[in-house]
């Protein structure tokens, strides 16, 4: 009995030591690689970017190689058609922002005149020197976040590294998932060994989740950004291809995002129209948008299989904005998606793997309106 007491205490000292040896060896990894990713970010960042662009281009240039391009060429009109719906798409946003920021004062005079139709009791404490401070606060910093953005994406790494990465990253696409195989496979890349076999399988499948899962986002956003800006539109809302943008943008922040995405347009509804009508007809519209990407477009397009936790989103996003600033919000959650998929698929880390994705998806049980289209489908089959 002492014996097997003092084995059990050996055994637990045992575990201990590994399991602080293995935290301590993480939080030395951890610390280097946030040292590395801040000292290197001038060449990460851009390497960074190259690839989830190739990413998105893969398929049009595979569709170009089948319609006989060579793959040098092909990987050159594929980044030159990105390069042009990018130059669009930041000229559309950027005359959206400037007529924004013209309104301002506009905007102050219709708090002032909105102002004298509320009872005293709605607007005692608020003056019309605040509102103007806050409108003005808006008006500077969505300039700045747009300026810093045009800024980098004007900047030389971004206008001259960036394509030539991604034209490289597309010819030598085959040559860089060869090194993966042969990194993974301890065996050599051409053994015949099962392990090797699995690795083979493993590569493909990452690539085809990761894949699945950016170019899943951005079609949920362009899907949001067009559903947005049509209920903005009919509502007669000014600005509303800028409002549609930045709520949709904001979709990726779970909970925090369409909250501020709506507010926005809501807000501006309530000072420009003389009715409560339209900020409430704006919040019904967005209501209603949110619940079907929540229960139907993200499911759908995305996958649950790569859905994130929410409170992992969020540190990602602090995280990402403290180590890269804007830049960093915006790569950071793919790369945690990708980390999930990585961590999922290696033995011994799918507990980490686990602790990424969000547990709501681990749920067999349909959502709300999931339910409802599903009863009128029997009704309707009856």
């Amino acid at each position: 009995m002492t014996e097997l007491f003092l084995s059990s205490i050996h055994g637990m000292k045992d575990l201990n030591f590994d399991s602080l040896k293995k935290l301590t060896i993480f939080l030395i990894f951890a610390t280097l690689l946030v040292y590395i990713m801040i000292v290197g970010q001038g060449i990460i960042v851009p390497l960074t970017i190259a690839f989830f662009i190739a990413f998105f281009l893969v398929p049009l240039s595979n569709l170009l190689e089948r319609i006989h391009f060579p793959r040098v060429l092909a990987a050159i009109v594929s980044v030159l058609v990105a390069i042009i719906v990018l130059a669009g798409l930041l000229t559309l946003l950027g005359s959206q922002v400037q007529r924004f920021a013209s309104d301002a004062d506009q905007m102050v005079q219709k708090f002032s005149e909105l102002k004298d139709k509320l009872p005293d009791v709605v607007m005692s404490n608020i003056d019309d020197l605040s509102v103007e401070k806050g409108i003005k606060f808006v008006q500077s910093h969505m300039g700045e976040i747009f300026t810093s953005l045009t800024g980098f994406l004007g900047s030389f790494s971004v206008v001259i590294i960036v394509p030539i990465y991604i034209v490289l990253i597309l010819v030598y696409r085959d040559h860089l998932k060869e090194f993966l195989f042969r990194v993974f496979d301890r065996k050599k890349a051409k053994s015949s060994h099962d392990e090797g076999q699995g690795i083979r399988k493993l590569v493909p499948r990452i690539r085809r989740v990761v894949q699945k899962y950016l170019t899943g986002v951005f079609y949920v956003m362009c899907i949001l950004f067009v559903l947005y800006s049509i209920a903005l539109f009919s509502l007669g809302i000014k600005h509303a291809m800028l409002f549609a943008a930045i709520a949709a943008s904001l979709n990726i922040i779970p909970f925090v995002g369409p909250f501020i995405g709506s507010a926005l347009p809501i807000l501006f509804a309530f000072i420009t129209k003389d009715s409560l009508f339209y900020p409430v007809a704006v919040l019904g519209c967005f209501v209603v948008i949110q619940a079907v990407e929540g229960n139907f477009l993200t499911p759908k397009i995305v996958g649950n299989n790569v859905s994130l936790n929410p409170f992992i989103t969020l540190v990602a996003l602090i995280v990402g904005g403290s180590i890269w600033g804007v830049v960093g919000m915006i790569l950071f959650i793919p790369l945690v998606a990708i980390l999930k998929e990585i961590f999922g698929a290696i033995d011994g880390l799918e507990p980490y793997g686990y602790l990424l994705g969000d547990p709501g998806t681990e749920d067999s049980e349909p959502k709300f309106l999931t339910k409802i289209v599903n009863k009128i489908k029997s009704k309707v089959s009856e």
